[in-house]
């Protein structure tokens, strides 16, 4: 990008000849090809934190000037130098406008001889991605047909496939050898959502999925002021809208009705693993009474080609073998259906509490059947420690019942030992295997469940990781609370599920930053990073199309569609580990420069029913809780 232009001399009057005459060189780092200055590719929010990325690497700090669409003048100010940022692989300036700017398209910044492109300033930046970002769950439903008037264009509208996905367990030999039995059950799991860029139907990634939509709509019931209504009935383009329930609440019953079909009959034999087995060996299994578990996922015995519409897969599928990891989150997520839908659906509340009980039960009796890579055609989402989903678990069940049985192993207090034990700021970042923070969250949502000394304890534990979270940003150019090794598989979800706390910090303190902080996560899934990239299809100039997946599969086929708005890319991963990745990347990266939007690398470029619930879920916190809208509560 060479050397700057000369400073005009309107900032030479303001700032004087000495910051003027500073060299200023910028660039972009590596496998960038983005603009000298990056910001938010849907522009910014009025009152909300404005800010943007120089990416220079002078010392000195540089003159910036904000010019509405006529040209003029509205703001100006010296950038603020930032050290070098392992993540972007350079150095880089901070931009801050200090003031509130009108709503008006067409603005630009200039600093260093280069001027951004255009965009908005908007009071509801965030509200067509919300709903964009919650539709991507109908886009993704299976065992139905999707038709061109509940969606934006007539590209993603396709026939059903998996129709009628009746299916039992795996049986034979798995990939490390392992012979499994046939099982004595049958069951009809046709519904539910694809879970990523396959048609693999998975409980543990379900779980999480469904638990943050039902998280957002629950917490939306606890505001009173006029935003408590803003996702009513009629916001989104599925079939379900005007039935005089919250769309986000029909949409996460798709998905809670695919875990319920998971759910082992009562007195139904199965085969399991029980405990810690040598990953890669024969394991030990076991036939048991399997009533009230729930089976680990749904697909087939191979990975499907792409491109592939779901009519035309009619591979065989199966059932794969129970898990304590998958039980515990039906429970969870179904303990929290039953006191959300209680009032309007009566009888699918009660089907939810009393598949979240018995799935309960069935964890503590069978605390360690682990899921394993043993089986080809499918994700494995194993996870070994499964001691934060049973608090998790424990917590939804006693806000939904109030039965202190079910967190009297957690303290006699519902979640003091708990929160106590995590609450030394050293709690996993959320995903689908790390669900520490989850019912944390819970107990600072439900205002009028939980007493003021658990809530109190919420706030210093869900506080105290989000200033963790924001003294990283404060080494990022980009403000981003994220750190340079958290680039790996899946990164725009772990950004956004960082957002995702942040939010929660704000809601029980107040306390503006938090709320800066979830801003800067979005903001750098939608551009303001070191590849000036937004992540999220159909948001901004520079946005993904060529997605790894089966259907909106463009890339692989320009007959099938490119990814629909609101999907949003796995992100950055600074271990490319597939081999269109590997290639690409052969001779290194930093880490958040480590992408491609390529359907072939799907350790970057795949999606996901969590990163997107995750997207979902912050999109809509930020357009329904402005800036300076929760009074401040001191620590």
């Amino acid at each position: 990008m060479g050397l700057c232009r000369k400073v005009t001399p309107l900032l030479l009057s303001v700032y004087g000849a000495s910051a003027a005459a500073q060299a200023c060189t910028v660039d972009a780092p590596t496998n960038s090809d983005g603009a000298a200055i990056v910001l938010s590719q849907i522009g910014w929010e009025v009152s909300g934190p404005m800010q943007a990325t120089l990416h220079t690497r002078s010392a000195e700090a540089q003159p910036w000037v904000l010019r509405d669409a006529s040209g003029a003048e509205v703001a100006s100010g010296l950038t603020v130098p930032r050290a070098f940022d392992d993540a972007a692989g350079a150095p880089g300036h901070i931009i801050s406008v200090p003031q509130s700017i009108e709503a008006g398209d067409g603005f630009t910044l200039e600093s260093c001889g280069e001027t951004s492109r255009t965009f908005s300033v908007s009071k509801a930046p965030y509200r067509t991605l919300s709903e964009d970002a919650v539709h991507y769950f109908y886009l993704n439903r299976a065992g139905v047909p999707l038709f061109e008037e509940h969606m934006r264009g007539p590209a993603w509208a396709r026939n059903a496939g998996h129709t009628s996905e009746k299916v039992t367990c795996f049986s034979g030999r798995d990939k490390w050898g392992t012979r499994w039995p046939k099982c004595d059950h049958t069951l009809d799991v046709t519904g539910g959502w694809y879970d990523a860029g396959d048609f693999g139907k998975y409980v543990v990634n379900g779980g999480i999925a469904v638990w943050s939509l039902q998280n957002a709509a629950e917490r939306l019931r606890y505001r009173t002021d006029e935003r408590s209504t803003a996702w009513g009935d009629g916001r989104l383009l599925i079939p379900e809208s005007n039935n005089e329930i919250s769309d986000i609440l029909d949409e996460a019953r798709i998905g809670m009705e695919f875990l319920l079909s998971m759910q082992v009959p009562s007195g139904a034999k199965v085969a399991v693993a029980r405990g810690q087995q040598e990953d890669g060996k024969k394991l030990r299994v076991k036939t048991i009474d399997g009533g009230g578990l729930a089976h680990h996922k749904v697909h087939e015995k191979k990975w499907l080609t792409l491109p592939l519409l779901p009519e035309n897969a009619r591979e065989p599928r199966f059932l794969a073998p129970p898990s304590t990891a998958a039980t515990l989150n039906l429970a969870a997520a179904a303990a929290q259906c039953a006191r959300l839908w209680k009032g309007i659906d009566n009888g699918f509340a009660e089907r939810c509490l009393t598949a979240a009980t018995s799935a309960y039960e069935a964890a503590k009796a069978n605390p360690e059947i682990l899921a394993y890579n043993n089986l080809d055609g499918g994700g494995p989402y194993d996870d070994k420690d499964l001691s934060d989903e049973f608090a998790w678990a424990a917590m939804e069940l006693f806000a939904t019942t109030g039965d202190r049985s079910y967190v009297s192993g957690l303290s006699e207090t519902p979640g003091r030992t708990w929160l106590q034990r995590n609450g030394n700021g050293s709690l996993r970042d959320t995903y689908w295997g790390g669900v520490d923070l989850l019912p944390i969250i819970t107990i600072a949502t439900l205002t009028d469940v939980f007493s003021e000394q658990d809530r109190e304890r919420a706030k210093l534990v869900l506080t105290g990781v989000g200033r963790r979270y924001l003294a990283q940003g404060e080494a990022s150019i980009y403000d981003l609370p994220f750190p340079a090794d958290g680039f790996n598989w899946g990164s725009a979800g772990a950004i956004a599920d960082r957002g995702i706390v942040l939010a929660a910090a704000y809601d029980v303190s107040g306390d503006e930053a938090f709320r800066n902080g979830a801003v800067a996560a979005l903001d750098m899934l939608l551009g303001r990073n070191v590849l000036d990239q937004s992540f999220v299809a159909g948001y901004g100039e520079r946005a993904p199309r060529f997605f790894h997946h089966r259907f909106w599969a463009a890339g692989a086929d320009p007959k099938f569609p490119e990814g629909p708005p609101g999907a949003m890319s796995g992100g950055p991963n600074g271990k490319p580990a597939d081999d269109k990745a590997r290639e690409v990347f052969a001779t290194g990266c930093a880490p958040m420069a480590c992408w491609i939007d390529d359907h072939n690398s799907y350790s970057m470029n795949e999606v996901a029913i969590n990163w997107n619930a995750a997207l979902a879920w912050l999109a809509i916190y930020l357009d329904t809780t402005p800036p300076n809208s929760i009074e401040r509560v001191e620590d």
